[in-house]
């Protein structure tokens, strides 16, 4: 496990360097004093290496929030804490702020198409903090619903610019993905 670590760092590293254009299996093997063999053998190839890399500081960042997360709030100030953090997170991550920003081409894939494993980890990650910390019981599958919504929103303003060409800023998109999901929020049975 500790090698595998050791060549998942040494992909983030160069990727953070390089960007996924520039990247490849054996520069990622000589990052890691690793063979091209171990490379593939622990991650993949180069698609896997993103993926692994994307995945590894997704959870990161959800671990990050989780615990900014109020204790206790409404669904829509925990959504909007929550999309505030993911994207001050984002921006203040050097590689998440690279791969976001001038690596889009190459990581659109990851985040769009390929995207399911991504909204799958923030659902899965977010899940128990939605349920343990609002004021009152939340109808699991709506939280489940709610939760990929406001990950699909947020990665969309992330990647697809406004017609001025800019985007919102953390505290407004935090405000309008929490305007636009929390009415899917259902009030749960009190009956177990």
């Amino acid at each position: 496990v500790a090698e595998n670590e050791a060549v998942l760092d040494a992909a983030a590293r160069t990727l953070a360097c390089r960007g996924p254009g520039a990247t490849t299996v054996d520069d990622v093997a000589e990052a890691a004093g690793v063979s091209r063999a171990t490379v593939y053998r622990y991650l993949g190839g180069k698609d896997e290496i993103v993926a692994a890399v994307i995945g590894r500081e997704t959870q990161h960042l959800l671990e990050q929030i989780e615990g900014l997360v109020p204790s206790a709030g409404t669904p829509a100030e925990l959504i909007e804490t929550i999309v505030v953090a993911a994207v001050d997170g984002i921006d203040g991550s050097p590689l998440l702020h690279r791969l976001n920003n001038e690596d889009r081409r190459e990581t659109l894939p990851f985040i769009t198409v390929d995207g399911a494993p991504l909204v799958g980890l923030v659902v899965q990650s977010l899940r128990p903090v939605m349920r343990n910390n609002v004021t009152f019981e939340l109808d699991p599958d709506s939280v489940d619903v709610a939760l990929e919504e406001a990950t699909r929103l947020v990665l969309s303003h992330l990647t697809t610019p406004r017609l001025d060409g800019g985007r919102l800023d953390s505290s407004a998109l935090g405000a309008r993905v929490a305007a636009m999901v929390s009415p899917l929020l259902q009030r749960g049975s009190s009956q177990q």
